[in-house]
Parts: C-alpha cells; structure tokens; sequence
C-alpha cells in the first residue's frame, strides 16, 4: 500500500471520536481532539513516518486502515521505518532461527531484501538520515548497509549484544542497550565514547529532536536524561510507576512517561515544578510516542488492543528558551556584520567583546518582551506588604513573580487599590525555569498622578542565559564579517559582468552571506562551523528571459543560477579557498524550488544528472525519497525542483574540484510555493565548513 493510502486513512478512514477520552488530573495540558483508528488486531509493536502508524501483530503489519501490508518470516519482534518513508525493516524471529527484511512502503507486500549473511541478528535501526540501515548479530557486530541498494559499506564491533540501537539525531552517534547497559559508539570512528549501568531493565531510550539530550527509562521507576556535548548524568526523574516508556517533545520541553497501562505524565524539563497527569479509563495502552506531521502538528500517539490512538493536546507550553535563543543569535548575527561605507576603525569599535555583550542583553529583554506579550495587563495585581527598612511595597501578580517597588513611607497609604496602579513601558526577562518576569516598569498611580520606576536589569536572573559562554569569538566574528564585505564584492562584480552581457538586469537580486556558528562535534568538543549562503530572487515579469522558464530545470537554462554559481566558483578560487581542506567534514545543501503550476502530462528528463532512484531529499523540513529516470519522466513539481537542485550538486563536482577531496554530504532540499510563477523558480546552496578555524 502507498503512503498516499495511509496519509488517506489519516484524513478521513475509520477516524471517529473515542467514547471514552483521557482525563486530565489536576492539569493544564488537556486532549484537544483525539482520533481512533481501530485494528483489526492488536498492536505489539508500532514504528511511524510523520503521521501514518506501521504496527505488527504476530508475523504480520497492518497500516492505519487495518490493512495488512507485509508478512514477516516469523513472529515480528522489531519493525524500524525508513526516516525516508520509502520502506520498513522487520526482525522477525522462531526458536534459534532469526531473519532481517526489507518491505517496500509504497507496495503491498513487496520484499526488497532479505539478509541472509547475518546469520543471528538480534537488533536493528536506521540512521536520521536515511542513509544508512545497522543490523547487529548476537556476536555483538555491527554490520552497515547503505538504504538505498541495501549494499554492505562497513562493519564493527560493539560493546556488547545489545537488544535494542538508536541513532543520535544529528548521526553523530549510534546507542546500543541490553537489559541494563547504555553504551554511546562514535558512528564514524566507532570508539565508545561512553557507556552506563542501571539499576533497572531498560524500558526505553531516546533522544531529543536536536540530539542534545539522551533519556534513559529503566523498569524502576526512572528516567535518566544524559548531556550528549559533556557526556554526563543531566537531571533524574523518579517515582514513575511502572515506566513503561517515554518520548520527548518535538520542542525539546516536555517529556511524556507511561506510567501504567492507562496513565501518561508530563514532564516539564525545564521547570520541575511543572508536571501534569492524563488518565485513560480504557486501559491497554502502549508504544507511547510523539508524532509530528508535514504541517507541523503535534500528536501524542498511542497503541491499544483495537487501535491506534491520536490526540492533539492543549496547554503544552511552548519552549520559550530555545525561541528567544534562536532569535537571539539571528538578530546578533546581522548587527555584527559590517556595514557598508562603515570604516574598519568605526567596525572594530562598534564590534567588540563589550559591545556585544551589552547588545546580546538588550536584544535579549527586547525578545523577552516580545514572547511574554502583554502579561501583566492580563494579570490579577494585589497590594501585598511594606518594608520599612528597604523602603519597598511588594506587589504580587498571579501570573508573574512578585517584583518590590521603592516609595518613601510618606506615600504608602496613597496605593489603596491595585486598580490604580498602571504599568507602563514593561519590559520581561526570561528565568532558568523558562517563566517570565517583569524586570523594568513605570508604575503610574492613577490616584496621586505620582510614576515609580522599577528596575531589576542588574539581577543576576538575567544572565541565566550566560550568552557570552556560547559566543563565537569575536576574532572570527570580525573575520567573516571582513570576508562577507570580499564576497559581497565579488558578487557585485560577477552580477555587473552579467548585466553587461544582458544575461541578468537589475530585476535579478543575488543574496550572498556568512556566518560563524557555535557547534559541539562528536567527542564533546566546542567547534566553530562556518556557513556560506548563496541565492537569488527573480522578479516574477522576468522569471521567464533570466531564470528558469516552466519545466526547465537544467542549471545552463537559467542566467540567474549561472551568475550565482559564477561567484561560487570564483569565491572557493580565491578568498574563501582556505576552507577547502582535505578530510574535513562538509555538508552542502542545495535548494531546488518550484511553483504550483499544474504539469500536464510528463516533461522529459535526459538523465543528464543520471537516474535518481530512492534518493532522500527534505519537503518543508521532512525526510522524502525521489525517483526521477528517463523512462518516467517528470510529472511532479516536487520532481522538478530536486533536478534543479542537483544541477547545482553536479555544477559543484565540476567546477570545484577541492569539494571532492573533502568528506562532503550534499544535502537536496525541495521548497515549494502556493503561488504560481517565475518568482518561485529558483534556486540556492548553503556551505557549512565544520571547525572550520
């Protein structure tokens, strides 16, 4: 069966309201709508791409509609689905004998591999990337198969037999457990880079959706959450019942733990006082897991004797802490690039430790300001005690912390109602348990007519971000903001060449930008990444004469593409050559795009970048696979912008050949417009150089 026929069954097949909903206990996070899909069977196991639920029985799967769409060798103990969505993997299992298969997802039934050499395989998983398939024996080896043929590519050994494997979000690490060991292998070197005993049988392990946190639920009650930069214990969670098992939200702030057969806890990990509680009368529940959709919805998802549990759910606060750092180190980007006509002297005196600290600070309350919107009009203000020896009045809010207010005495008795009192120009913080404060107001008492300033900016709260700790130096910061003005120069150059030529006109807008990013490498260690942006806008009147036109595709074909790579080409043969380093590790994503325009019929593909079979590539940030040969030709918009961005992979190979002697990953994104027209036929490329300095 296809995806399309799951994702069908999503929408609409056998979806009813369940009779009998979870109840919240004591709780702010409440079920906002929850879906059943009955089975036909009862689910042992599950395994998911976004939102379509694979779950065995026995030796057979059954997709969401209950239908049967593969039959193992023998009872099914493990099923993995490609993070691609292309196939599932099942290990399957009788008495002594043990066997590994592949299952095509878009065919019913459809065995792509079996393997046969691994004579004793005990565990199984992909990696976040697709590209790669582990299977390890019960000689404790681990063999590696690329996804796409199913050829092998390496092999070695672990720790120890384990029972269970997962790979780390960003494939840096592969985990193996066994019934009461962790061990952290190093993917590529295949070191153990850690490895832990717990006091309970392992119930669950899994990683947060950007790898930087390690959970560990163990058959006694505990979930263990383990730093994957330091490799070190980070917060333990007891008393969960039977701990059955456990997922993380996508937004990094919440955990869910099973608990019992109809009992789910929330845990906030950020702020521990923070736990909420949802029960289910109808009991059976299992393979407890987060699911995140192509538009970004979140489900709780869960298994019961007869069916497939989705529920949208309320009150889950979102992750102010990543929001504001990431807005954070966007807006600190820009201000540290140099401006134009702005001297080195004036650059470097604008540009400095201090003065990036300061402005870290103040980008960090206007941010703060921003997410916290207008609490405090929203607030139950109440009038609490005086300190006569502070000189301050206590005024307490029901959804801020207090704050302490300076007024002489003598005018105390002027605050007689909280509704007198108006705040203005309030600006928040953001504390270490991810709640907000107000850390500046003028308090107007509309009785006296008398303001009263409040100021905490200097509190040690306000620092909890320590955003000075993950600055990138300031020595590379001025370092690529010089190389940014050098690339900027080139391109002015290139795109001047161009317009002369009558290639491009003033109506085609070439981007280009650098930025150092702080990283953490596989062994723990702080890296400093460098990022390279080339694009290009096309106004939509000239899409047609200088970009590409409906249904080309070719790089040649557009004179705004070819501009941009031209400055490529020429940016890595001079200033910008000394990141061409052999051995280093460099990922390069190419962005192919298309309109909405309707194909009719097919356009013809030459296979002038060869026959794309079973290739992973990204749609709106979600793993897919492409196939585009010459016999099928191209039907899709989504087929037309990956050839788009692999001409610009193949463009690359060409013309710089140093990107060869590198360990590169070429990377395909797909984005793809509502709208129709030219302005949406483009394409761009992001170099990220790790450790670059």
């Amino acid at each position: 069966m296809n995806k399309s026929i799951c994702i069908w069954g999503a929408l609409g097949f056998l979806l009813i309201m369940l009779q009998s909903p979870l109840r919240a206990q004591n709780s702010h996070i409440e079920v906002a709508k929850l879906l059943n899909y009955r089975q036909s069977a009862a689910p042992q196991g599950t395994d998911n791409y976004l939102f379509s639920t694979y779950c065995y029985n026995r030796n057979q799967v059954y997709n969401l509609k209950g239908f049967v769409v593969a039959e193992a060798a023998y009872e099914i103990e493990s099923l993995k689905c490609n993070p691609a969505g292309t196939a599932f993997a099942l290990l399957s299992r009788k008495g002594d004998k043990a066997l590994v298969q592949i299952f095509d997802a878009q065919g019913e039934n459809t065995l792509l591999r079996r393997f046969r050499e691994v004579l004793s395989p005990v565990s199984i998983c992909y990696s976040t990337d697709s590209r790669c398939f582990y299977i390890a024996d019960k000689q404790g080896q681990a063999t590696v198969y690329d996804s796409q043929k199913y050829a092998q590519t390496d092999q070695f050994q672990l720790p120890f037999v384990p029972s269970r494997m997962l790979c780390s979000p960003k494939d840096y690490f592969l985990v193996v457990a066994d019934d009461n060991r962790v061990a952290v292998v190093n993917q590529e070197t295949h070191a153990v880079r850690v490895s832990w005993e717990h006091t309970g049988r392992i119930s669950d392990i899994r990683f947060s959706s950007d790898g930087s946190t390690l959970g560990v639920l163990t058959s006694d009650g505990m979930l263990k959450l383990y730093d994957m930069h330091s490799f070190s214990p980070k917060k333990n969670y007891q008393g969960l019942g039977q701990a059955r098992n456990f997922d993380f939200h996508p937004a990094g702030k919440y955990a869910s733990v099973q608990t019992s057969d109809k009992d789910v806890t929330f845990l906030n990990l950020v702020d521990s006082a923070d736990v909420a509680h949802l029960s289910s009368p109808m009991g059976g529940m299992g393979n407890l897991r987060f699911l995140q959709d192509s538009k970004k919805q979140v489900y709780l998802t869960y298994s019961t004797p007869n069916a497939i549990v989705y529920k949208t759910l309320k009150g889950v606060l979102p992750n102010y802490g990543r929001m504001l750092a990431e807005e954070l180190n966007a807006r600190l980007n820009e201000w540290s690039k140099m401006r134009p006509d702005e001297t080195l002297e004036a650059y470097h005196e604008r540009v400095n430790e201090e003065t990036r600290l300061r402005q870290a600070k103040l980008f960090e309350q206007e941010i703060a300001t921003e997410l916290a919107g207008d609490l405090v009009v929203q607030s139950v203000v109440t009038l609490g005690e005086y300190n006569r020896e502070k000189g301050v009045l206590t005024l307490g809010f029901d959804n801020l912390p207090q704050i302490y207010l300076t007024v002489p005495e003598s005018e105390v008795l002027d605050f007689t109602s909280p509704d007198d009192l108006e705040f203005r120009n309030v600006v928040y913080g953001l504390m270490e348990d991810d709640r907000f404060e107000m850390t500046y107001a003028l308090v107007y008492n509309k009785r006296t007519g008398k303001t009263y300033e409040y100021d905490s900016h200097k509190r040690q709260e306000s620092d909890y971000m320590k955003v000075e700790e993950n600055f990138v130096p300031i020595d590379l910061v001025q370092q690529t903001s010089m190389e940014d003005v050098k690339l900027q120069t080139i391109k002015d150059d290139i795109v001047k060449a161009a317009m002369a030529r009558n290639l491009i006109s003033d109506h085609t807008h070439i981007q280009v930008s650098t930025e150092a990013v702080m990283d953490v490498d596989a062994d723990g260690r702080k890296i400093t990444n460098y990022k390279i942006r080339f694009g290009y806008d096309v106004e939509g009147d000239y899409s047609v004469q200088e970009d590409f036109a409906p249904g080309r595709y070719v790089v040649e074909q557009s004179h705004a593409a070819v501009s941009m790579l031209e400055i490529v080409t020429k940016a890595f043969a001079e200033d910008f050559r000394q990141y061409l380093k052999p051995g280093k590790r460099l990922h390069v994503m190419l962005t192919g795009s298309a309109d909405a325009l309707k194909i009719n019929g097919r356009i013809a593909y030459d296979g002038c970048y060869g026959a794309i079979e079973g290739f992973p590539y990204y749609l709106n940030d979600e793993m897919n696979v492409m196939n585009v040969t010459p016999q099928t030709g191209i039907r899709t918009n989504e087929q037309l912008a990956f050839l788009r961005a692999a001409g610009v992979g193949e463009y690359l190979k060409k013309h710089i050949a140093a990107l060869g002697e590198m360990k590169t990953t070429y990377i395909y994104n797909v984005e793809l417009a509502e709208g129709t027209g030219g302005q949406f036929r483009r394409i761009n490329v992001e170099f990220t150089f790790f450790d670059a300095f």
